[in-house]
C-alpha cells in the first residue's frame, strides 16, 4: 500500500477543525494560515496542487497600479502590501521587474496625467519600498523622455510619443514553485495535504455540512472526513462542488470566464512593455478609461509573456472550456494593433498559458473585480461551509486571512491572530539573496554558479535538499537530456513532493516544461527516472509521456 493510500485510509471518520477543498493558491494559503493558528487542517485537491488556473497566472506580483483608473485606493494599498509581503516571504522567487508604458499625446493618457498617477502611486507605496536587501529594493516611479523610451524599445511607434512611465512590479520566477512553498509550509506545521483526492460528496447533519467523502483517484480508496467547517476553495469550480449538496445552495452564484496569455519570442529583455488593446468587454467600473485594456509583454526566462485576453465562457462547467485557434489569431491581431513593433506571427508563439477564472456575470468576459468569500450560513442558511473565489495570485495570502477569520467565527466564535504576514514561506528566510547565492556557490565547487542559482531560485534556502541526492548518487548530478535541470530534482519531486504523474514533474515541480512543451527525448529521460522511483513499466511510461503532450494547448515548431 502506497503512502497516500495509507494516509487517506487512516483519515476515515477522522475529525478536523477545517477541511479545505481545492489545492490552488487560495486553498493552500488557507491551509497554511489555519494550521499556524493552531487548527487541525486537511486539504484535498482532485488533481495536482495548482494544476488549473494557479499554474497559468501572469507571473506578476501586482502592486495594483491599474486600480488608479478605478480610483480604488483600498485595493491598491492591499496589492502593494501583498506584493511587498511576497518579496519578503519568498525573495528567491519574487524579483523586482521594471515596467514601461510609452506615453502618447495629452489628455487622460498624456504625460501630465501619467505624471500625476505615478506620484499618487509613489505616495501609497512609499512605506513598503525599502528593504535592507538591495535585491528586493523597489525603486520610485519616474517619467522618462521619448529618446530614452526608444533606447529601451527601438521599434516603438515614434509619432506622438511624449515620454514613458516607468515603475516596478514583482516578477514571480516560478509560480508553481511558489505555490508548492505554501504546501511545504503548511505540511511542516501539521496540515494534511492530499493531491489526487477528489471530494465526491458533502456530508450533512440537517442544515449543517459536517464533512466530505473523499476518493483517492489513483488507488480508488475512499474515506469520510469530518470537520467543523469545510472551505470550498475551488474558484470557478466552486458551483460544481456546491452541487454536491444537491439543490440546497440556491442563492449563491459564481460564474466563470476564461483568460489566456502567450509565450513568444522575446520582445524586450530589460523592461516589461505596457500597451493598450481594444478590450473584449467594457470595464464599467473604470472611472478613467473604459475603452481599452492594458496589456503587458513581460520578459520571462528568455522569452516574452504577453498577457492577458479575457473571454466569456460558453460552458458553465470549467472542465469543458478551452481556447480556440480563432481566439489565438484574434489576440495576435489585437497585440499587433496595440504594439505594432512586436510584429508577431503564429510561428513566434511557443506556449499558451490559459485558465478559467471567476467572472462578473454569466456569459461575461469581465473577470470578477473582487474576491468573493461566501458565508453560506448567511446566504443559504447552510452552516459549516464557506466558499472562496479569488482573482489574483498576489493577494492569495490576504484572501486566506479573511477566509480563516470567517471560519473562526463558526468554529469557536473568537479570533486568533493571523501569523502569515511577512512570515517566510518554505525556502524563504534569506536575508541577502546575492550573498546567499555566492556563499552557496563557494560551498559546492562541484556545481557551477548557474546550477546553484537555478536551484536557489526554485527551492530557496532548501536547495541543498536536492543536492543531497546528487551527493549520495553521483549520476543524479547529471542534467536531464536537453535541459539544465538536475536529475536529482526528479528524485526529490517523487520522494518529497508528491509527484505522481509525469505532468506533475514537467509542469509544476521543475522548470522542464515552464516555457514550452519539452522535446520527446527529454520526456523519455524524465519518464525513465520517474518510472524507476514509482515502479512504472514501459506501457505506463508511454502513457505518461502522452499525457504531458496532451496537457499543452500549443505545440511549438522546432527547427
Amino acid at each position: 500500500m502506497g503512502i497516500m493510500e495509507k494516509n487517506l485510509s487512516a483519515l476515515n471518520n477522522e475529525a478536523f477543525d477545517l477541511v479545505i477543498i481545492g489545492g490552488g493558491i487560495n486553498g493552500v494559503a488557507c491551509a497554511w494560515d489555519a494550521v499556524l493558528r493552531g487548527y487541525r487542517v486537511a486539504l484535498f485537491e482532485k488533481s495536482d496542487f495548482g494544476a488549473k488556473t494557479s499554474s497559468h497566472s501572469a507571473k506578476i506580483a501586482h502592486s495594483g497600479i491599474r486600480y488608479l483608473q478605478h480610483a480604488d485606493f483600498t485595493r491598491m494599498r492591499e496589492s502593494i502590501r501583498e506584493r511587498m509581503n511576497l518579496a519578503h516571504s519568498a525573495p528567491h522567487i519574487v524579483r523586482s521587474q521594471p515596467f514601461l508604458l510609452p506615453i502618447y499625446g495629452h489628455g487622460l493618457k498624456g504625460r501630465q496625467i501619467m505624471t500625476l498617477y505615478m506620484k499618487m502611486f509613489d505616495l501609497f507605496s512609499k512605506a513598503g519600498r525599502n528593504f535592507a536587501d538591495p535585491a528586493r529594493h523597489v525603486p520610485a516611479t519616474r517619467i522618462i523622455s521619448p529618446g530614452k523610451v526608444l533606447e529601451i524599445v527601438p521599434e516603438m511607434e515614434k509619432r506622438g510619443l511624449t515620454g514613458g512611465a516607468v515603475w516596478s512590479e514583482g516578477l514571480m520566477y516560478n509560480t508553481e514553485r511558489l505555490l508548492y512553498s505554501y504546501v511545504h509550509s503548511a505540511e511542516e506545521v501539521g496540515a494534511a495535504m492530499f493531491n489526487y483526492c477528489e471530494v465526491k460528496n458533502l456530508l450533512f447533519d440537517k442544515n449543517r455540512v459536517t464533512g466530505v467523502s473523499v476518493e483517492d483517484t489513483v488507488s480508488g480508496k475512499s474515506a469520510d472526513v469530518y470537520a467543523s467547517v469545510v472551505i470550498n476553495a475551488t474558484g470557478p469550480w466552486l458551483m460544481q462542488n456546491l452541487g454536491l449538496g444537491g439543490s440546497l445552495f440556491t442563492r449563491s452564484r459564481v460564474y466563470a470566464s476564461k483568460a489566456f496569455s502567450l509565450v513568444t519570442r522575446q520582445l524586450c529583455p530589460s523592461h516589461a512593455i505596457s500597451f493598450y488593446i481594444q478590450p473584449m468587454y467594457e470595464d464599467k467600473k473604470a472611472v478613467v478609461d473604459k475603452k481599452s485594456s492594458m496589456q503587458f509583454a513581460i520578459p520571462w526566462q528568455g522569452y516574452s509573456l504577453i498577457c492577458s485576453l479575457h473571454l466569456p465562457c460558453p460552458e458553465d462547467n470549467p472542465d469543458h472550456v478551452t481556447i480556440t485557434e480563432e481566439e489565438i489569431t484574434e489576440y495576435l491581431s489585437k497585440i499587433n494593433q496595440g504594439y505594432p513593433g512586436a510584429d508577431l506571427e503564429e510561428k513566434d508563439i511557443v506556449n499558451i498559458l490559459w485558465g478559467v477564472i471567476p467572472a462578473e456575470d454569466r456569459g461575461s468576459a469581465a473577470p470578477l473585480k473582487h474576491y468573493r468569500i461566501i458565508d453560506h450560513q448567511a446566504e443559504d442558511h447552510i452552516s459549516g461551509i464557506i466558499s472562496v473565489g479569488g482573482v489574483k495570485y498576489t493577494t492569495g495570502r490576504d484572501v486566506a486571512q479573511k477566509t480563516i477569520n470567517l471560519a473562526e467565527d463558526q468554529i469557536s466564535g473568537r479570533r486568533t491572530p493571523c501569523k502569515t504576514l511577512y512570515r517566510p514561506l518554505w525556502g524563504g528566510g534569506i536575508a541577502f539573496l546575492e550573498t546567499f547565492i555566492q556563499e552557496a556557490v563557494s560551498r559546492h565547487p562541484d556545481f557551477d554558479k548557474d546550477t546553484i542559482s537555478h536551484l536557489i531560485a526554485n527551492f530557496g534556502k532548501h536547495y541543498d535538499h536536492v543536492l543531497e541526492y546528487a551527493q549520495k548518487e553521483p549520476s543524479l548530478k547529471d542534467f536531464v537530456d536537453g535541459t539544465r535541470i538536475l536529475k536529482a530534482e526528479i528524485v526529490h519531486a517523487c520522494r518529497k513532493e508528491k509527484a505522481k504523474k509525469l505532468t506533475d514533474l514537467v509542469l509544476r515541480r521543475t522548470e522542464i516544461g515552464n516555457i514550452m512543451m519539452p522535446a520527446h527525448e527529454t520526456l523519455v529521460s524524465c519518464a525513465q527516472i520517474m518510472g524507476r522511483e514509482l515502479g512504472w513499466d514501459q506501457e505506463r511510461m508511454t502513457t505518461e509521456i502522452a499525457g504531458v503532450k496532451e496537457a499543452y494547448l500549443w505545440h511549438p515548431r522546432r527547427e
